[in-house]
């Protein structure tokens, strides 16, 4: 399915058990490059150090936590790096929603973590608010 604008979370059904959906998601995310800031293996939760993507301007990181039936729920945080000409400092993050506009920043920030997220393995992913 694809995700509505205005989503904010998108879920990646394991059916694993909750320690072993955190710990094979963690482990393929630092596989795949990406830096980890924080993780809590106690209450499964990770987030991801800032990941700068140049052509867009700005920053993003990624928060999951996985809940105990196995769910991995992704959220982003996302900021632009110089707000505009007057700014020499980068904006405050913001929570990322899906929207279908074409180049606008949530397009590309989905885009990029779906990459991500359907290399994972074969599991239902559906969106919510």
């Amino acid at each position: 399915d694809a995700p509505y604008p205005g989503c904010g979370t998108i879920v990646i059904e394991t059916r694993l058990a909750a320690a072993t959906a955190f710990s094979s998601w963690s482990r393929y995310i630092e596989r795949e490059g990406i830096r980890l800031d924080r993780t809590d293996p106690i209450f499964f939760q990770l987030n991801t150090l800032p990941i700068t993507m140049k052509k867009s301007n700005c920053d993003y990181f990624v928060e999951s936590i996985v809940t105990d039936r196995g769910d991995i729920r992704i959220q982003m945080k996302w900021r632009k790096l110089i707000a505009d000409s007057t700014s020499k400092e980068p904006g405050a993050y913001q929570n990322w929603t899906y929207e279908d506009t074409k180049k606008s920043v949530p397009f590309i920030l989905y885009n990029e973590i779906m990459r991500l997220v359907d290399n994972f393995g074969n599991y239902l992913i559906w969106y919510t608010r």
